[in-house]
């Protein structure tokens, strides 16, 4: 993996982690050839530098410019702009793109996924990552009297046919997914094992077993012809 250039400091919005779950399930889903496409919330270019190993080149959109920074001195494309508002692209003007732990953060979610019906040409495709909000362990602290996880720091919740419903209502048809749950336990006896402090047993879970079982949605989609559908 590459590194910034010597004596360039790099501001940070939050520690670059390339290693967190989501991007690795996601990377099981990219395309071999992803043409032109645009990682939003591309943070700290994890996915596009993951992506870039495997031959797939992208460019990067943060609403903080320090993360846009960050992106250039990794050596990957990016500007700067605010997911609430229009994506400044042309219609159709894009292959695909990466949506990865993002949505949740949309106030205006379903005005996003317009957007990027609109500037994905059909047949271009799309893979997102974001909490299951009703997982088990979610589910568990609402019996218990307890909030969703990062209320206030996530904006919006999805169960599984919310969310499949904001994408297919805005053009888009799920063909794949890699959506991955945690097991406690194994993880625990990982950890007794040696496999370090902070290590967690992640499998990817059947799509029969989603709603319930998995932590986060890994979900591959194609911009279908017809728009809304």
């Amino acid at each position: 993996m590459s590194t910034p250039p010597e004596n360039e400091a790099v501001p940070r919005v939050r520690p670059r982690d390339p290693n967190r779950a989501w991007y690795t399930y996601a990377a099981r889903l990219l395309p071999e050839k992803g043409g032109r496409w645009l990682d939003l919330g591309c943070g700290q270019a994890e996915l596009l530098e993951l992506a870039a190993g495997r031959g797939l080149t992208g460019m990067g959109l943060d609403v903080e410019p320090s993360n846009a920074r960050s992106c250039l001195a990794w050596g990957r494309p990016a500007l700067v702009a605010d997911l609430e508002r229009p994506l400044p692209f042309r219609s159709g003007s894009l292959d695909g793109a990466t949506l990865i732990e993002v949505i949740e953060h949309v106030f205006e979610a379903e005005a996003l996924v317009d957007e990027l019906a609109r500037v994905i040409r059909p047949g271009g495709w799309l893979v997102m990552t974001t909490p299951n909000v009703v997982h088990l362990t979610y589910r568990w602290r609402t019996l218990t009297g307890h909030p969703p996880k990062q209320e206030g720091y996530h904006l919006r919740f999805f169960t599984k046919d919310a969310l499949r419903d904001v994408f297919e209502r805005r053009g888009f048809r799920l063909e794949s997914r890699s959506s991955f749950g945690k097991q406690s336990l194994l993880s625990k006896l990982g950890r007794l094992a040696g496999r370090g402090r902070k290590y967690k047993f992640r499998y990817t879970v059947p799509a029969a077993a989603e709603s319930l079982l998995a932590q986060h949605f890994v979900w591959k989609l194609q911009r279908v012809e017809h728009g809304r559908g």
